[in-house]
């Protein structure tokens, strides 16, 4: 009897080692009764097999929380939400800070990951954004090597859950083409909104198209300018985190040179090198006011020597919606606002 069981042991081990169990994107149930799973591509050009309708969901990204409030979050089926702090989210997603603690809950920033709340609820699904990672607890900003660790060890501590990255590009702006690829992953895991999602990305696409048909026809010089904070002026030229402006928008760009630089702020100019340019158009950022440590468009325009500036002298500076463009950009309503704000000019031209 003994020679029996042993044998019988022997041959499902044996089976065990030729037939392993499946992987999670083998394990799709077909009977409708279990979590279905889905392959979709990442910020970084990456498949990750993800589930498809999540019930509980933690999303770090404003832009990916934008996309489904404007299409109907309550499509989504997602029954539990962690956000970044719901204290300092943007107004245009004031609707996730008024849901009841039932169904969204505070899980860390845009830069912090809190692994007691995901802990508490288990997520399925984590969106990460292009800021993950970058912050410990405290808000003391990581070094790379632990960024890179605080990220894998996060993963690691929860192998149950699927991470997925849908970002933009925050050094060589693509904000049509990362539009486009993030809806096409939210569209798979949330087929329920996939027509919705479509129909908005086509009206963004379609009125994104038409200014950059105007603005190269215009051949009008542009510059990007951003108020890194009351004092500090920076510009971002092609090939830059606002590279849109030229690549998306269409215009022409004030200074041709690409830029190398790696500085999320852009690279910090005088007065004097926009008089130098003096471009037809000066989109201004004020990223100062857009993070709550004051207002620097005033500077920026009142200083004499851009006020020598063509673009001043005509009228053409233009101080951009802050969230759209900088904690929020590749979000729907974001990217509308981003339209509205460059058809000041548009329309100016016609």
């Amino acid at each position: 009897m003994k020679k029996i069981i042993m044998s019988l042991l022997m041959s499902v081990l044996v089976l065990q080692a030729i037939c392993p169990a499946p992987s999670r994107a083998e394990a799709a149930d077909t009977s409708g009764d279990g979590p279905v799973y889905v392959t979709v591509r990442d910020s970084d050009g990456n498949e990750v097999t993800v589930p498809q309708n999540p019930k509980i969901a933690a999303i770090y990204d404003y832009a990916v929380l934008d996309i489904l409030h404007n299409t109907g979050f309550e499509k989504t089926g997602i029954e539990r939400l962690i956000v970044p702090s719901k204290d300092t989210l943007p107004a245009d997603l004031a609707y996730y800070k008024n849901l009841g603690s039932d169904r969204a809950v505070t899980g860390g920033t845009l830069f912090y990951v809190d692994w007691d709340v995901l802990d508490l609820l288990k997520p399925e699904l984590v969106i990460l954004g292009g800021r993950s990672f970058g912050m410990d607890a405290s808000g003391a900003r990581l070094l790379p090597d632990d960024a890179a660790k605080y990220r894998s060890d996060t993963l690691g501590r929860y192998p149950a859950a699927a991470f997925l990255k849908l970002a933009m590009n925050s050094s060589d702006s693509r904000l049509t083409e990362d539009i486009k690829n993030n809806v096409s992953a939210l569209s798979a895991v949330f087929p329920a909104i996939a027509g919705d999602l479509a129909g908005s990305l086509d009206e963004i696409e379609n009125s994104i198209a038409g200014i950059r048909a105007k603005a190269r026809a215009s051949g009008k010089k542009a510059l990007f300018c951003m108020m890194v904070d009351q004092k500090t002026l920076a510009v971002f030229n092609p090939k830059s985190r606002f590279d849109m402006i030229y690549e998306d928008f269409g215009f022409s760009p004030a200074d041709e040179n690409a830029v190398s630089w790696t500085n999320q702020h852009g690279f910090d100019v005088r007065a004097e090198y926009v008089l130098e340019k003096n471009p037809d158009v000066i989109f201004l950022l004020d990223r100062s006011a857009t993070v709550g440590s004051g207002a620097g468009a005033g500077v920026f325009r009142n200083d004499p020597i851009i006020r020598r500036t063509k673009a001043s002298q005509n009228g053409d500076i233009y101080v951009l919606t802050g969230d759209a463009w900088y904690t929020m950009t590749g979000g729907f309503s974001a990217a509308r606002r981003m339209i509205e704000d460059i058809e000041q000019y548009i329309n100016k031209l016609e």
